[in-house]
């Protein structure tokens, strides 16, 4: 994560669960970055909400690591879909299959930037945002 926003130099980041002691380790590098967090499945201790809806830029964006809705085991996301339209959302950001994706179905945009952590092929994504409009990048590190 941290070579991610040393690169990137983004103004905020989101991050999608699983390994809150490596987001408080990176906010304490990073103490004037903005984060939206939400806990994941192996943050049982957790007191981050599983889910958060926020504006961002004019984009509505709901987060969550995505264990809450069978995000490994739906491949149409019919759950997470379902959650993201009572948000309001276009955007949905998810984890927990540690699989970068990215596609678009019913005027809602699913993101998941893989897993940035101890893996083979650590990925990130970046979001940038025009108004109501964002334009999305997987990326690796």
């Amino acid at each position: 994560m941290i070579t991610a926003i040393e690169r990137e130099k983004p103004s905020l980041c989101f991050f999608l669960g699983d390994g809150e002691r490596d987001l408080a380790a990176v906010q304490a590098r990073f103490p004037a970055l903005p984060f939206y967090a939400v806990r994941g499945n192996c943050d049982p201790r957790s007191t981050l909400s599983a889910s958060l809806t926020a504006t961002v830029g004019g984009v509505c964006v709901f987060a969550t690591h995505g264990h809450l809705y069978n995000v490994k085991y739906e491949p149409a996301l019919d759950s997470l879909s379902a959650a993201a339209e009572v948000s309001g959302a276009s955007l949905a950001l998810f984890g927990h299959t540690h699989h970068a994706a990215l596609e678009e179905r019913g005027g809602i945009t699913f993101l998941n930037p893989g897993s940035i952590g101890r893996t083979a092929h650590p990925a990130y994504a970046v979001l940038t945002l025009d108004g109501a409009c964002f334009r999305a990048e997987l990326k690796t590190v």
